[in-house]
């Protein structure tokens, strides 16, 4: 959503103005135009045409206002846009009877809005309702162009029936799955397919929550689902395997390496931003009523969750790590099961199995940079979590669970140790084995509280995991602060804003403390990113949040809080405070697998 400042006048704008006053002119404006170039306010008076512009658009509506005013309606459709831009400027057009057709206004944006390209469904539209000092208003055409777009009363009109029926009505399907979350009045109302379910076994025949724990080979060969004769959780086959048809048919030798992970089916989803607020000490938007859907299937509005969508490539599936990820010895053809400090980061790989403690940089140098190069090692589309695969986690819960709050509904999770302030103090992975694909907590042998969301043990607590993806610009001692987020879906670089990096258009929120509102950028309506840290941890997120307060420079994303979190910790716990060349005994990772066919 587009934030402008007021209009500027330009010099031959004003010199029209001037003739229109004296009696020697009119004023027919013809058009206005979108720009992608952000002027500094200094340069508007003296604009006499703007660079990079992406569209032209005639006027579909003018009306006298008063006197000296004039109302300016036009509207501006991607129909025929292969690439998308951000609106960072618009010119308003006039034609002078001495000079021809001359740049009358200029009005930049405060917050530059998003327009997409076509993507053969629905056509996404931007709005103008200008209004433009003249001088003498009875000086001014009121004739528009036949060849202008519907009037944006008209677009606003159809928009508001559609932005009636979805956001305030709602969708009445029985195969979508929504909530509404009010983060005012901390309320939360399940909507749709989803009004009369309970989270758990209410949710488990549903395509999106139907996941599956699984063995995966290193070459992405599926061979076998919890449940099965052969599935094992030890890292390697300990029976043989043979599948007779399919893409995986073969026989699978005891001692193949298989990594434990989780079966993700893709998923459609929508945001509809029932309440907006605007971020005062930055820029974009807090979401202050929102509205959550997913459907299994396609439907008009809906956009298939990025985490399914990689280069242009669209997936079935994705596999989540069942466990916290440990490290495999290549060099001596073994899992490393008691977080050793001895990773080769040319040659070992990140693992999921059980019954390991996670890796960790207690001393060796498991920062970001390294731990992706652990995941690569395993093969082609092996990857740490990113972005948009913690939110498909994030999102499914809060719409399962009518909350973003997983301590209060699944358990504690490993954080109520007592750090000891020198070593690693995870708890090793495997506990949740007999929960299998279910959702929940046991306690462990020693007696702490270990959680599993649909497969995925520990998706917070124990210890803290890099998120790839997710890459945070910050300055502190600017004015405005500089807090801005860069995200990809593939092509990962720490420290990058360019390349498949994407900036968001909303800041995040320049102070710590329990979450009170997330970001809303229509382009990333699926990120869960804090914008305002007014709440507790019970509501109406639960959820800490960390800033680094003093640093300039690139930073990278944490998930989750470690062993000693406390109610701090939890799935939308997001820590900015650290650089992808960090490391620390509390810092570790997950795999993620993307298929490559």
């Amino acid at each position: 959503m587009s934030q402008f400042n007021s209009i500027v006048i330009t010099k031959k704008g004003q010199a029209l103005m001037a003739k229109m006053l004296a009696g020697t002119g009119n004023v027919k404006f013809t058009k206005i135009a979108t720009s992608t170039t952000e002027y500094q306010d200094s340069q508007l008076e003296n604009l006499t045409s703007l660079s990079n512009i992406k569209q032209n658009q005639s006027i579909s509506k003018i009306t006298r206002q008063n006197d000296v005013a004039v109302k300016i309606e036009a509207a501006i459709d991607n129909k025929n846009l292969e690439t998308g831009y951000y609106i960072k400027t618009v010119g308003i057009y006039a034609q002078d009877p001495n000079d021809g057709e001359i740049l009358y206004a200029v009005m930049t944006a405060n917050v530059a809005g998003w327009l997409p390209p076509y993507n053969g469904l629905g056509i996404s539209s931007c709005m103008f309702n200008l209004t433009v000092t003249v001088g003498n208003s009875s000086n001014v055409s009121l004739t528009v162009s036949t060849g202008a777009v519907a009037t944006v009363n008209d677009i606003q009109n159809l928009q508001n029936q559609i932005t009636t029926l979805q956001s305030y009505i709602g969708f009445s399907d029985e195969d979508i799955y929504g909530v509404e979350v009010d983060f005012t009045n901390k309320v939360f109302t399940r909507l749709a397919g989803a009004e009369n379910l309970v989270a758990g076994e209410d949710f488990d025949d549903i395509a999106p929550w139907n996941r599956r724990r699984c063995n995966v080979t290193d070459d992405g060969k599926v061979v076998a689902y919890y449940g099965d004769s052969g599935y094992t959780e030890t890292g390697k086959l300990t029976s043989a395997i043979t599948i007779e048809s399919g893409k995986y048919a073969g026989t699978y030798a005891v001692g193949t390496k298989v990594q434990v992970m989780v079966e993700q089916p893709k998923f459609y989803y929508k945001v509809v931003p029932l309440k907006l607020e605007p971020i005062t000490t930055g820029y974009g938007f807090h979401m202050r009523k929102a509205r959550y859907y997913i459907s299994s299937t396609p439907k008009e509005g809906f956009k298939l969750h990025p985490a399914f969508e990689v280069n242009g490539r669209e997936l079935e599936n994705i596999y989540l790590s069942a466990y916290e990820g440990s490290l495999y010895d290549d060099s001596a053809n073994a899992y490393i099961l008691n977080d050793e400090q001895v990773a080769d980061f040319s040659n070992d790989l990140l693992s999921s199995i059980a019954n390991a403690k996670p890796a960790s940089g207690l001393t060796q140098n498991l920062n970001r940079t390294n731990i992706r190069s652990l995941a690569h090692n395993r093969g082609d589309g092996w990857e740490i979590s990113y972005a948009s695969t913690v939110s498909a986690t994030q999102l499914l819960f809060l719409i399962e669970y009518a909350s973003f709050n997983m301590q209060s509904k699944l358990g504690n999770g490993v954080t109520t140790k007592t750090d000891d302030g020198s070593t690693s103090m995870t708890e090793i992975t495997g506990a949740t084995t007999n929960l299998g694909n279910g959702s929940g907590s046991v306690t462990n042998s020693n007696e702490f509280n270990v959680v599993t969301y649909r497969g995925e043990e520990n998706f917070f607590g124990n210890i803290w995991t890099w998120i790839d993806g997710m890459n945070v610009d910050r300055n502190s001692t600017s004015e405005p602060q500089v807090h801005d987020i860069y995200i990809a879906n593939y092509n990962f670089a720490d420290g990058s804003k360019n390349s498949s990096y994407e900036k968001v258009n909303f800041q995040a929120c320049l102070t710590e403390g329990y979450t009170s509102a997330f970001g809303y950028d229509e382009n990333f309506d699926w990120l869960f990113v804090p914008t305002e840290a007014l709440g507790n941890s019970s509501v109406p997120v639960g959820d800490y949040y960390y800033r680094n307060a003093s640093y300039n420079g690139m930073l990278a994303a944490l998930l989750g809080g470690g062993w000693h979190y406390g109610v701090t910790a939890g799935g939308f716990y997001l820590d900015l405070r650290n650089t992808a060349s960090g490391r620390t005994r509390a810092l570790g990772g997950r795999l993620v697998y993307v298929p490559q066919n």
